[in-house]
């Protein structure tokens, strides 16, 4: 199954079995029971994309790659994930949190607000002071179409 430029059958789906090891190993499975890898596979693997890119899963996943480190077929688990996650932004598929990321990344240039104990901080070590304002991320965004 090939999607644009990715190979799903090159990174190993279609030898995925779904024997759970992936999951069992998961660190976010452990703390969340319904995340689990070898769902989103199977999912993928039937033809369910769309509730695939469409759901919260694919974004839940921290890319620690001991799902794909502890998989027996050697499915590459982790970039399937990426890959979906990939599929999810450019159908507009994207969570709230991340929609927010990336709009103060794009207004700021950060992701979070430098405050003035962060720069106390700083100081006490000898680096240079930090703004919120920063037009680089802005500018990378734009060259890369990826404020689109």
């Amino acid at each position: 199954m090939q999607n644009g430029f990715f190979d799903f059958e090159k990174e190993g789906l279609k030898y995925c079995y779904y024997c759970g090891k992936c999951s069992s190993g998961c660190e976010v499975n452990r703390l969340e029971s319904s995340f689990q890898p070898h769902r989103i596979l199977y999912l993928l693997n039937i033809g369910m994309t769309d509730s695939v890119i469409g759901g919260d899963d694919i974004w839940k996943c921290t890319t620690c790659f001991t799902c794909s480190e502890r998989c027996p077929q050697g499915v590459k688990v982790t970039e399937i994930i990426w890959f979906a996650r990939t599929m999810a932004v450019k159908s507009g598929h994207l969570p709230e949190l991340i929609m927010h990321q990336k709009e103060t990344l794009l207004r700021t240039g950060r992701l979070h607000h430098i405050s003035h104990i962060d720069n106390n901080k700083r100081g006490k070590v000898k680096l240079p002071q930090l703004t919120d304002a920063s037009s680089l991320i802005s500018e990378i965004f734009k060259m890369t179409k990826g404020d689109e």
